[in-house]
């Protein structure tokens, strides 16, 4: 099975006709996942292929307004769409006085639960018993924080001829050396989950970094991921204007992809001064090869390894 991206909106800084502002959608087995929600998200979801009913997080990067703004009238749209299931909402400490002070103004009134965490450090944010999302601090001009979404390894496939060589009868015991567990059979002789698995199954992973100057964070955070979705709000050869401002150019990005091991790079926040986005692919492909620059309502499908 496969995970899907959808990009939302990929410019900086204001919307135009051709680029909305950053918001990326993550698919996977009915779970939808939002990193960042600018203004005219909800817009852009219900262009894209992407649903809210599946919505069970999302991941703010930074309270700039084109990363934010779009949280409002989603959330809004929700409740009027009779939504009743919790909503996780993480971000930078103040997430929840903004929500407390919307709530006062009567600009919201949530008729489900906001799940609001509060990034205070590094670390997991988000974890079931099948995937986490991470973060780390990024180098932008207010506070902002990156995320990785990874799967968990997943056990190796069941080798029925080896189970049925071992005289393992049919039935629940399969299901046991599957979880990881270990079985003794009826003549005395125990059976290891490693002697009927193959090799672990390494699950999908996928960095998200806006805003940010290179730094530290943004290259934990790429390291070895299948997709690296980096902003390059500047084409290469602007590093000392991007670096005044708190952006990367896309020859930082793909230096980050390289350094990391990252598979693949997906450019995103493009500069709406630059309409063409060859010029972005142009400054950074001699560095990192596997680079794409994406485009409003792009979708990525990510295949699991033993799948392609």
């Amino acid at each position: 099975m496969s995970t899907r991206l959808v990009f939302l909106g990929t410019g900086s800084g204001k919307p135009t006709p051709s680029r909305n502002v950053s918001s990326v959608g993550l698919f996977r087995e009915g779970e939808l996942f939002l990193f960042d929600c600018g203004e005219g998200t909800q817009t852009q979801m219900a262009k894209s292929s992407l649903r809210p009913g599946g919505l069970k997080a999302i991941f703010i990067s930074h309270f700039h307004g084109d990363h934010v703004n779009g949280l409002p009238g989603l959330i809004g749209s929700l409740v009027l769409g009779n939504r009743e299931e919790a909503l996780t909402i993480v971000g930078p400490v103040g997430l929840k006085l903004w929500f407390t002070t919307l709530r006062k103004l009567h600009i919201l009134w949530p008729s489900f639960h906001l799940n609001i965490i509060e990034i205070e450090e590094s670390g997991v944010v988000y974890e079931t018993e099948e995937y986490r999302v991470s973060t780390e601090h990024l180098n932008h001009r207010i506070k902002c924080w990156g995320y990785r979404f990874e799967e968990f390894d997943r056990p190796g496939r069941f080798d029925l001829e080896k189970a049925k060589a071992l005289g393992i009868p049919a039935g629940p015991d399969f299901g046991r050396l599957q979880k990881g567990e270990s079985i003794t059979l009826a003549n005395g002789n125990e059976v290891r989950p490693d002697d009927v698995l193959g090799l672990p199954r390494p699950g999908l992973s996928v960095a998200y970094c806006c805003d940010t100057i290179p730094c530290d964070g943004a290259a934990n955070l790429a390291r070895g991921v299948d997709l690296l979705i980096h902003e390059s709000t500047y084409p290469g050869g602007e590093e000392k204007l991007a670096k005044k401002r708190g952006h990367s150019t896309s020859a930082d990005a793909a230096r980050c992809a390289k350094e990391a091991g990252a598979k693949k790079l997906v450019l995103t926040h493009l500069s709406q001064k630059h309409p063409n986005k060859s010029i972005f692919i142009q400054t950074s492909k001699s560095i990192f090869p596997n680079v794409i620059a994406a485009h409003d309502l792009m979708e990525i499908e990510l295949e699991r390894r033993e799948e392609k």
